[in-house]
């Protein structure tokens, strides 16, 4: 899933954060948004982080991309009202408590949640990283995807660690 970080710059091995960052742009390529999520053909896709802003310049490569011919917009909102304009949220570790808060913000809007808190899916999460031995893994639930217009393909189904 990270063939195309190689060549951005990472000539030692990527730190765990950079390999999630790839993970998240890689998610966009196997997950469908609904036409209405974008306002217009050339809307920007928001990529929101909300938590450690210090990463920022770990996304510094995703600001070249797009995601289904909408360029990436990346986003530190600082509350929950601007999270309507989000197409992918990633709530860092440091934000661990508002998560039912900010996933009520977002529920059943085309809004595709990440987090790594252990009890993140079962808040209503659609992605949850996870550390399986020296690994980085992830899980997903489905019911919240389908219920906020998104489809998650199968090929990332079927390379999840848990599928519920």
């Amino acid at each position: 899933m990270l063939t195309g970080f190689a060549s951005d710059g990472w000539s030692v091995a990527p730190s765990e954060s950079q390999v999630k960052v790839a993970y998240l742009y890689q998610f966009t390529k196997f997950v469908t948004w609904p036409d209405d999520a974008f306002p217009h053909a050339n809307a920007p896709f928001g990529l929101c982080i909300l938590g450690d802003a210090s990463q920022l310049p770990l996304f510094a490569p995703l600001r070249k991309k797009s995601v289904q011919g909408h360029p990436i917009d990346i986003r530190f909102p600082e509350g929950t009202e601007t999270l309507h304009a989000c197409h992918l949220l990633y709530i860092t570790w440091n934000e661990g408590r508002r998560i039912p808060e900010l996933l009520e913000a977002v529920r059943d809007k085309p809004v595709l949640t990440i987090a790594d808190d252990p009890d993140f899916n079962a808040l209503g999460g659609m992605i949850r990283f996870l550390r399986f031995k020296e690994h980085l893994r992830f899980s997903i639930r489905t019911e919240p995807a389908q219920r906020a217009g998104l489809t998650i393909h199968a090929t990332l189904l079927e390379v999840s660690h848990g599928t519920r």
